[in-house]
């Protein structure tokens, strides 16, 4: 259950375990009946999904609760703020307890939780047969603000398809690059993102017109959204409106990868971010703000962070990966290393198997 089974991370990690789950029979339930994130299911025909709305309030609640429990699912799984109150909805109506699972803020609590959301946190989750968190971060958070138990708390760390996300060989390398108009020599900085607020592309954009004000470099933003305009008039406001490449959403950007020199991260907020993993896999070096668990995520000298708020500093770092091949060889090594023995896909795939056979048995407690 999501409150918009849109494209971004959580969606796409779902889609990645539903296409590794075939044993288990999966539903989507979307809050606003968005299902572009099914473009990522290898075996779309074989999900199920339900457009359920939510306005909030009690009466709300009470038919959430009842049309899901109408449905007779073994096990529910929420997600994010808009999951809590289907937490709620569900034991109303008397379903089993759900597995949450929180990935992190809406952009107008990047900075800090707002205090009626704590208070219903503290209480939903608890109501939760467990809460998985893919972060470190989070599971600080979790266990200081929303007060929960280790017993009651998973962490479960991302997971990224190191076969997939592979460094490219200089066949694949042309090709990527060709796509974006970049000419041969001229370092590409590229970051997969939706077009929104809190992914701030537009500090990403100033980041490039400064860093590569001597030696011009290209930006490639994979993404669709709402901030198209207000990214392309920056870019024209800059003077770098023919480096800045806006070329949309993809359904797998794996082979994008291929044309980046340098990944960069410049999002306001982020826990575990699944782009920066498979920036690392494909052997990039990264240069980011210093966001949830990105520092934590990369080895030693396998990137470059700003503190979030410092642009100098993030245009430093742009200046300086985009300014030296041999970092950004070095760099990207380690990271395509450390992904292979800390990140793996089926570790994660495990997890939650392991956690979707363990709650969808009847239990006393349920």
């Amino acid at each position: 259950m999501f409150p918009s089974f849109a494209g971004g991370g959580p969606e796409v990690r779902t889609c990645v375990l539903i296409n590794a789950l075939p044993e288990f029979a999966h539903t989507i339930v979307s809050l606003n009946g968005d299902r572009s994130g099914f473009s990522r299911l290898e075996r779309q025909e074989a999900v199920g999904f339900r457009s359920l709305e939510n306005h909030g309030g009690l009466g709300n609640l009470r038919k959430l609760g009842a049309a899901l429990a109408a449905e007779q699912p073994d096990l529910v799984v929420t997600y994010g703020w808009g999951g809590t109150d289907a937490i709620l909805a569900l034991r109303a109506a008397g379903v089993r307890r759900p597995i949450h699972v929180e990935d992190g803020f809406l952009p107008d609590e990047a900075t800090e939780q707002k205090f009626a959301r704590l208070q219903i946190r503290r209480i939903a989750f608890r109501l939760a047969a467990t809460v998985v968190v893919p972060s470190k971060t989070l599971e600080r958070i979790a266990f200081k603000s929303w007060w929960l138990s280790p017993a009651r708390l998973r962490y479960v760390p991302n997971g990224v398809d190191t076969q997939r996300f592979h460094p490219p060989t200089d066949y694949e390398r042309v090709g990527a690059r060709q796509k974006f108009g970049a000419a041969p020599g001229e370092v590409v900085v590229g970051t997969v993102a939706g077009l929104r607020p809190d992914k701030n592309h537009l500090r990403l954009i100033r980041a490039l017109a400064k860093a590569t004000a001597a030696k011009p470099g290209r930006l490639v933003i994979i993404g669709e959204g709402a901030m198209r305009p207000e990214l392309e008039q920056a870019a024209r406001d800059l003077g770098v409106a023919d480096r800045v490449v806006l070329p949309g959403g993809v359904v797998d950007p794996s082979d994008c990868y291929h044309a980046f020199d340098v990944f960069a991260l410049t999002s306001n907020t982020e826990q575990m971010p699944l782009s920066v993993l498979e920036a690392m896999a494909t052997a990039l070096p990264i240069v980011s703000t210093d966001v949830g668990d990105v520092r934590s995520m990369l080895p030693a000298e396998g990137g470059l962070i700003a503190a979030l708020g410092d642009d100098e500093a993030l245009a430093r770092s742009l200046a300086h990966a985009t300014g030296d091949a041999d970092w950004r060889l070095r760099a990207g090594a380690r990271n395509r290393d450390h992904a292979l023995a800390q990140f793996s896909l089926t570790k994660m795939i495990a997890a939650h198997r392991e956690l979707f056979e363990k709650y969808s048995r009847p239990t006393r407690e349920s």
